[in-house]
C-alpha cells in the first residue's frame, strides 16, 4: 500500500517526547531540530557515513515543510531564491560548487543546512565549514554507546537484554546505520542468541563495502593489515602520492567500517576480504610488508597479522623467527607459530620451539617436539642433539621421571653431551647414578665460558659436594650458580632450577630462613606462566610448613594458579604438603581424602633426590591410615638411592627422620633403629642430622618408657632449633602422655605449647557464657573444667555431661572451648591426648575431685 505523507510524518514522530522516531538514541537531535527554522543561519551536520546525517536532514526538511518553509536542495536554486537549503553529502560535491556554498553562507540570509563528511585534508570543504561554524554551532555526529543503542531499540519497542546489547556495539562499532541492520533483525525473528543480529550487520557491512571505489577499498586493505592508516603504508601500498594518501586516509576513516583509533571493524574483515579479492589483498600485502621492511618500520602487531592473513614470505618468517628467539617463553611460542604461518621451516624452528614450549609450561606441545627431534637424531649437528636431550630430560624430570631423564643422558654419552655434561651429572646423581655422573665429565666440553655455562657447572658441583657432604663448600657453589644463573641473558630448560636444589639442601639442612630468602627473590618478577614458578612457590610453602607456619603454607597452596597444570613433580610436593597439614592438625577425615588424591601420582613417579622430603610426608600419612604397603615400594627405591649415593648426611637425614617418625607411628620401635643408627653416623658430618640423632634416641626412650622430662626438653628445643618446631612439640607432647608423674607431664605439655607458638601460661580471664567457677588452683583448670574433663575423657557427650552436673550442655561446650585455649590443643584428638597425660579420665581422679567440690 502507498505510504501517504501523513503515514510518512506519524512514522517519523512518535511518543510523548516529540522526537523522531528514526532519531531516538542520537544524542541532542531535538536541541538542533528546535534551532531550525527560527530565521536565517548556518547549521552545519558532520558525521561518518551511515552515521545519521541522512535521517537528521529528512528530518530537518520534515520541520520546515511543515513550517511552511521554501526548501531548496541545489546551490544553485538557493542562490536566486529564498527559505532554507538542505544540503547532503557535501563532501562529495565537486570543488567550484563547495566553493560557491561557502559564500552563499558567508551571505547568512537564509537557513543553511549541511551535511558533510570530515575532510580534513580537503581544503575547499575545509573553508566551507570554517565558514559555518563562525556563524552557528556544528553538530557532530558520534558512535552510539549502548545507552544510545538501548534507547533506539526501546523506541523501536524492543528490549535487548545487556548481551546482545553489548554484541551489536561490538559488530557495529556503534554506527547508526549497522545498528539498525541489527536490530531490524532482531524485531523480525525475535532472536535472543545473537545469530541474526551477525548475520544481518554481516550482510549490511557486505553491501555497504560493495558500493566503495578500489582505491578506498585498498586503503582499508591496508588498515586490515596494519591497524592503522598511516600515509606513508598507503602512499606504498597503493603507488599513490603521499597528499593524496591524506585525502584517502580521510575517506577511510570516514567509512563506518573504521573505528576512531583506525582499527577496522571485526565484523568487516571477512566482507572486505571478499569484496577486494585474495589476489589484490596478496598484492597489498606484499606491497606493504616491503615498505615496512625498506623503512624499519616494521612491527609485530603488523607482522602477525599478515602471518596470519596467510601471507606466505620468508621475509616475514625471518622476522618473527628472530623476535621470537628474543622474547619471553610465553611469548616466543605464539611468535614462533607465526613463522610457521608465515612459511618458515618446521625443522629448522623445532629446537627452538620446544624449549620455549617447555620453559612456559607446555610440556605436551614440547615433548611432542622434543621426541620428532630424537627420532631424526642423525640429521641433527652435536649441539642440536644435545640441546634436544637436554629438553626431554627436563620434561621427564618435570613429570617425575627422574630415570628416564638419567637414561637419556646415558644414552648420549661423554662423547656427544658437550657443554651440557654439568647438567647431565646433576641428573645422574639425583637419579642415585654417582658412576655414571662421574663418568659423563670426562668427555670434551666446547662452547664459551658463558655466565649460563658457569652457572651449571657451580650448580653439578654444588650438588656433588652436597652428597660429598661438605655442606658449607656446597652452599658456596650453589649461592655462586644462583647469581650467575640470575644474571644468564638466556633461558634454557633445565632439569632442575638453582634456586629449587638450593632451597632443597636448606630445607634438608634445617636453614629455613636461608630456604624463604633465595625462593621470595626468585618469585619477584617471575613470569605466571613458567614452570619455574610453580615450583618456587611449591616449595616456599614447604618451607612455610617446616617452620610450623600452617596457616601460611595453606595460603600459598591456594595461590597456585588454578588455570595452569601442576606437573608430575610438584604435584608429588603439593600432595605432600596436603596430608602434612592435615596430619599436622590432626584432622584424620581429610587426611584419608588427601592420601587418596595422592594415589595417581605416588603411583607414577620415579624416586629421586630432590622428592625425598614430599615422600617422607606421604609415608607418616599412609602408616597413620593403615595403607603403608601402597608407597613401601617408593620408600625402598629411595632408601637404596640413598645408600648408592653413599648414604649423604646432608640428603639422607631429612629420610632418616621419616622413618624415626614413621616407625612410632607404627608402634614398632624396631623399625626406628636402623634409622636412628643413620643418623647418628651422619651426626659428625652434619649438625641438622646430629640434631636429629639426638631426638631419634630420646624417641626411643620414650617409647620405651624409659625418657626423663628434662633429655625430653632438651630434645624437643634442638628441634625447634634446627628448624622443626612442630617435630619438637610433638615429641614433648607424646611423651607427656607417657610420663609417670603429673609435674613432668604438664612441664612437656607447656613446651610443646610453646613450640607450637602457644600461650606459654594459661588465660585466667572468665570466659563469657559460662557458668561461675573458681580460678586455677594448684593446676591449669578450674575445679568446673577439671570435672568437664574427667568427662570428656571418659567419652561422654556435651549433652551427657551437662545431665551429670547439672548445667546446660551449651555452658559445657564453653567449658570445652576455655578448656582447649588454656592447654593450647590445637585439635579435639591433641585436646584428649593433653588431659589424658595430665591425669584426667580414671574414676578414682573423678571421684576425689568431685568429693572436693562438695
Amino acid at each position: 500500500m502507498p505510504t501517504t505523507p501523513a503515514v510518512r510524518a506519524a512514522s517519523m514522530f512518535g511518543g510523548e517526547s516529540g522526537v523522531p522516531i528514526s532519531l531516538a538514541g542520537i544524542a541532542a537531535a531535538q536541541q538542533f531540530l528546535d534551532r531550525i527554522g527560527t530565521g536565517p543561519g548556518c547549521h552545519l551536520v558532520r558525521g561518518d557515513a551511515g552515521g545519521g546525517k541522512s535521517l537528521l536532514l529528512a528530518a530537518v526538511r520534515e520541520r520546515l515543510h511543515a513550517d511552511g518553509t521554501r526548501i531548496h536542495s541545489t546551490v544553485a536554486s538557493a542562490e536566486r531564491g529564498d527559505g532554507a537549503l538542505v544540503l547532503d553529502g557535501a563532501h562529495s560535491l565537486p570543488g567550484d560548487e563547495i566553493t560557491a556554498l561557502t559564500a552563499l553562507a558567508r551571505r547568512n540570509d537564509l537557513t543553511l543546512v549541511v551535511a558533510t563528511e570530515p575532510r580534513p585534508h580537503d581544503a575547499e570543504l575545509r573553508a566551507l565549514t570554517a565558514t559555518m561554524e563562525s556563524l552557528g554551532p556544528a553538530f557532530d555526529l558520534r558512535a552510539l554507546t549502548i545507552d544510545d543503542i538501548d534507547a533506539r531499540a526501546r523506541d523501536r519497542g524492543i528490549t535487548l537484554v545487556p548481551g546482545l546489547l553489548e554484541l551489536l556495539h561490538q559488530l557495529t562499532g556503534g554506527v547508526l546505520a549497522a545498528v539498525d541492520a541489527g536490530l531490524a533483525a532482531t524485531a523480525v525473528t525475535a532472536d535472543m542468541t545473537g545469530a541474526g543480529i551477525r548475520a544481518a550487520v554481516a550482510t549490511h557491512l557486505h553491501d555497504r563495502l560493495r558500493h566503495l571505489d578500489g582505491e578506498l577499498l585498498s586503503a582499508l586493505a591496508v588498515c586490515m593489515c596494519c591497524s592503522s592508516l598511516d600515509t606513508t603504508d598507503l602512499a606504498a601500498a597503493l603507488s599513490i602520492p603521499t597528499s593524496h594518501a591524506h585525502r584517502v586516509a580521510d575517506r577511510a576513516r570516514a567509512s563506518a567500517v573504521v573505528t576512531r583509533s583506525d582499527v577496522l571493524l571485526d565484523a568487516a574483515r571477512p566482507a572486505l576480504t571478499a569484496v577486494v579479492g585474495v589476489g589484490r589483498l596478496r598484492e597489498l600485502q606484499q606491497r606493504l610488508l616491503s615498505a615496512r621492511l625498506d623503512g624499519g618500520a616494521l612491527d609485530l602487531p603488523t607482522a602477525r597479522t599478515l602471518a596470519a592473513a596467510g601471507l606466505d614470505d620468508p621475509r616475514l618468517a625471518v622476522f618473527l623467527s628472530a623476535r621470537a628467539d628474543s622474547a619471553e617463553p610465553a611469548k616466543a611460542v605464539e611468535l614462533y607459530e607465526s613463522a610457521l604461518q608465515a612459511g618458515a621451516d618446521p625443522d629448522v624452528l623445532a629446537l627452538r620451539r620446544c624449549e620455549a614450549s617447555a620453559l612456559c609450561g607446555d610440556l605436551d606441545a614440547a615433548e611432542r617436539l622434543a621426541d620428532s627431534l630424537l627420532s631424526r637424531a642423525d640429521s641433527l649437528d652435536a649441539a642440536e642433539l644435545a640441546a634436544a636431550v637436554r629438553i626431554s630430560s627436563s620434561i621427564a624430570a618435570c613429570r617425575g621421571e627422574i630415570g628416564r631423564s638419567a637414561d637419556l643422558y646415558e644414552w648420549l654419552g661423554p662423547g656427544r653431551v658437550g657443554a651440557d655434561a654439568p647438567v647431565a651429572a646433576t641428573v645422574l646423581l639425583a637419579a642415585g647414578r654417582p658412576e655414571a655422573a662421574a663418568g659423563v665429565l670426562t668427555g670434551e666440553r666446547s662452547g664459551p665460558p658463558t655466565s649460563g655455562a658457569a652457572g651449571v657447572t657451580l650448580l653439578a658441583d654444588g650438588l656433588a659436594q652436597s652428597i660429598a657432604g661438605t655442606g658449607a663448600v656446597a652452599m658456596n657453589s650453589l649461592t655462586r650458580a644462583l647469581a650467575l644463573l640470575s644474571t644468564s641473558t638466556r633461558s634454557r630448560m633445565l632439569p632442575d632450577t638453582a634456586t629449587a636444589v638450593t632451597a632443597l639442601l636448606c630445607l634438608h639442612s634445617g636453614e629455613l630462613a636461608h630456604a624463604e630468602s633465595i625462593l621470595a627473590k626468585a618469585l619477584t618478577g617471575a613470569a605466571s606462566t613458567s614452570t619455574a614458578r610453580t615450583r618456587h612457590l611449591v616449595l616456599s610453602a614447604w618451607t612455610a610448613m617446616t617452620g610450623g607456619e600452617l596457616a601460611n603454607a595453606a595460603a600459598i597452596l591456594e595461590s597456585l594458579p588454578a588455570d595452569q597444570p601442576v606437573h608430575p613433580r610438584e604435584a608429588l610436593f603439593v600432595h605432600g604438603l596436603r596430608v602434612g597439614l592435615a596430619r599436622r592438625h590432626g584432622d584424620i577425615g581429610t587426611l584419608h581424602r588427601e592420601w587418596a588424591d595422592a594415589q595417581p601420582v605416588v603411583a607414577g613417579y620415579s624416586v629421586d633426590l630432590f622428592c625425598l622430603l614430599p615422600l617422607g610426608e606421604l609415608w607418616l600419612a599412609a602408616v597413620r591410615i593403615g595403607d603403608e604397603a601402597r608407597i613401601a615400594h617408593l620408600v625402598d627405591d629411595a632408601l637404596e638411592l640413598v645408600r648408592r649415593l653413599g648414604e649423604p648426611a646432608l640428603w639422607g637425614a631429612s629420610l632418616h627422620w621419616y622413618g624415626v617418625q614413621a616407625a612410632i607411628l607404627g608402634e614398632n620401635p624396631t623399625q626406628l633403629l636402623p634409622h636412628a643408627r643413620a643418623l647418628a653416623a651422619s651426626a659428625a658430618v652434619s649438625s641438622y642430622a646430629a640434631g636429629l640423632a639426638a631426638a631419634g634416641r630420646v624417641w626411643l626412650r620414650v617409647l620405651r618408657g624409659e625418657a626423663e622430662p628434662a633429655e625430653v626438653e632438651s630434645a624437643a628445643r634442638t628441634l625447634e632449633r634446627i628448624g622443626l618446631p612442630w617435630d619438637g612439640a610433638r615429641l614433648a607432647s607424646e611423651a607427656a602422655l607417657r610420663v609417670s608423674d603429673t609435674s613432668g607431664a604438664t612441664t612437656l605439655l607447656q613446651v610443646a605449647r610453646s613450640l607450637r607458638g602457644a600461650p606459654s601460661t594459661p588465660s585466667t580471664q572468665p570466659a563469657s557464657g559460662t557458668d561461675p567457677a573458681t580460678e586455677p588452683t594448684g593446676g591449669s583448670l578450674t575445679d568446673r573444667e577439671a570435672e568437664v574433663a574427667e568427662l570428656l575423657v571418659l567419652g561422654l557427650t556435651h549433652r551427657e555431661i551437662g545431665a551429670r552436673l547439672y548445667i546446660a550442655p551449651k555452658t559445657v561446650e564453653h567449658h570445652v572451648a576455655r578448656i582447649r585455649r588454656r592447654l593450647g590443643a590445637s585439635s579435639r584428638s591433641e585436646l584428649m591426648s593433653m588431659l589424658r597425660a595430665i591425669g584426667h579420665g580414671n574414676s578414682e581422679s573423678f571421684a576425689s575431685r568431685a568429693e572436693g567440690s562438695r
